[in-house]
């Protein structure tokens, strides 16, 4: 019986520095988490702008022209609503929507996915890769199928 109360008191003189431990990481976390969310909030104004740009060159095509300036204008509004929202806040409006719409969370979460591998690993893939020889000139390597 004496084991088991110095177990639970060893513990519990633990649980402190284990609670102010875990609240420093969260702190920090947020922290770090809060600086990112400005230059995020600064590249997608950054992307509205870019969009609204494009709109502007297309006075050949008024239709697509209204959907960059649509575009722009969404993507203004996502800028000041992260800038604005706290990041807790977001992650319930984020939970709140994918409970309300699961399909189109599981189709943005698809092409968030491929953007990222594509932006991972460089765009376009190469399809083949390319050597230089000893003179200079460029030359195509291709793979062999073993023979049997």
């Amino acid at each position: 019986m004496a084991k088991s109360t110095r177990k639970r008191s060893r513990r519990a003189s633990h649980q402190p520095t284990a609670n102010r431990f875990l609240g420093d990481a969260l702190s920090l976390a947020s922290t770090f988490a809060d600086s990112r969310k400005a230059a995020s909030a600064d590249r997608i104004g950054e992307l509205a702008s870019a969009a609204r740009e494009f709109g502007v060159s297309l006075n050949d095509f008024p239709q697509l022209r209204r959907y960059g300036d649509q575009a722009a204008g969404s993507l203004d509004d996502l800028a000041d609503y992260v800038a604005k929202t706290d990041i807790p806040d977001m992650l319930d409006d984020f939970v709140g929507f994918a409970m309300r719409r699961p399909v189109a969370t599981l189709t943005l979460g698809v092409a968030t996915g491929l953007a990222f591998t594509q932006l991972a690993y460089g765009w376009p893939l190469p399809m083949r890769r390319l050597r230089t020889t000893s003179n200079g000139n460029v030359k195509r390597s291709h793979r062999r199928k073993p023979v049997n």
